[in-house]
């Protein structure tokens, strides 16, 4: 039978000791709540039903995401960003709250909030990091009564969030010569690689020269966002911009930073100069990913078929393939005549 010990004018605290099992203790601000959760306990426990939710209890969600951040993020390739995510999703409401109070609902709410002041695509990162961590608890933390209140509820939809933003005229060479005109020599020819070989940021700043192969016109990627080394075919523009690149020791091609490229990119947009060059013109809502959408559309626009566009930009379905290809429809007039 529990024992109850009143510690206070507001604290009823239950005890429930059981041979063969750990005492059992939680504190309760009335005498009845304490009874209903004792009756409810000792049920569990006669039916072999009983789950030590002490840890859940006690663990908040910072917390836990603490740890998250320690043991599993850094194993991710996209350790760096799934990082910086983190350290915001530990300053909201919800991560003050402990593991074991936290219902779908919560998560609902934090959806809908969310969803007015950022884009549904970070929504749902956010919630997949939640997610994933509920999921690491149960199976590799063990840490007992804990769910995943994630997965009940409905993800925003993802439907029309897709960029389409291409080059515009004149947009290509203004953007080259703001480059060239920022301090670091290895901006611009980056900026044309990506616009050449459809390689993202972080596959041209890992390349290095034991990876090309001039002769072949070919630069091999053996660590890639999706994990599947891959080879990309290089144009003769790309051949060119390689081959005007002074050499390092370190044998990296590019031999400068992502900050640096970040903060470079995002300058050279905004100093951009008028196509007769006497004015400023900023670039307005081209980030360097679209660099990627740019080059993937191109190749489809020289007649490449979906197979080997896959295979040059790494893209595992056809469905995400077409998230990056945007036909510019003068094209694609000039192409059935």
């Amino acid at each position: 039978m529990a024992t109850f010990v009143n510690r206070g004018p507001y604290q009823w605290r239950a005890l429930i000791r059981k041979k063969g099992y750990p005492t059992i203790s939680k504190t309760f601000t009335f005498r009845r709540d304490a009874e209903i959760w004792a009756r409810q306990t000792e049920s569990e426990i006669e039916r072999g039903a009983w789950i030590d939710r002490t840890e859940g209890e006690q663990t908040t969600l910072k917390e836990a995401l603490d740890r998250y951040a320690k043991e599993i993020t850094p194993k991710k390739k996209g350790a760096r960003q799934e990082a910086y995510r983190i350290k915001s999703l530990k300053k909201t409401a919800l991560a003050e709250r402990t593991l074991a109070s936290l219902r779908s609902t919560d998560f609902a709410k934090y959806r809908d909030d969310r969803l007015s002041s950022v884009s549904p695509s970070s929504v749902r990162l956010e919630l997949a990091i939640f997610s994933n961590l509920f999921t690491v608890i149960q199976r590799d933390w063990g840490i007992e009564g804990i769910g995943n209140p994630v997965l009940l509820i409905k993800k925003p939809s993802s439907k029309g969030s897709a960029r389409d933003r291409r080059l515009l005229t004149g947009e290509e060479e203004r953007l080259i010569a703001a480059c060239r005109q920022y301090g670091n020599i290895w901006l611009a020819p980056i900026v044309m690689f990506a616009i050449e070989t459809a390689m993202r940021r972080s596959e041209i700043l890992s390349l290095r020269w034991d990876n090309i192969d001039i002769e072949k016109q070919t630069a091999y990627l053996p660590d890639t966002k999706n994990s599947e080394p891959r080879s990309v075919p290089l144009s003769t523009k790309a051949i060119s911009i390689l081959q005007g690149l002074p050499r390092s020791i370190t044998g990296k091609v590019f031999q400068t930073t992502d900050n640096a490229i970040k903060l470079g990119y995002y300058r050279a947009c905004k100093k951009a100069k008028s196509a007769d060059m006497k004015k400023d013109e900023p670039i307005e809502n081209l980030r360097f990913h679209d660099l990627r959408h740019e080059a993937t559309s191109r190749f489809f626009e020289k007649g490449l078929n979906q197979m080997q566009v896959a295979a040059i930009t790494g893209h595992k379905t056809l469905q995400m393939l077409k998230r990056y290809t945007h036909l510019k429809a003068e094209d694609l007039a000039k192409m059935i005549g």
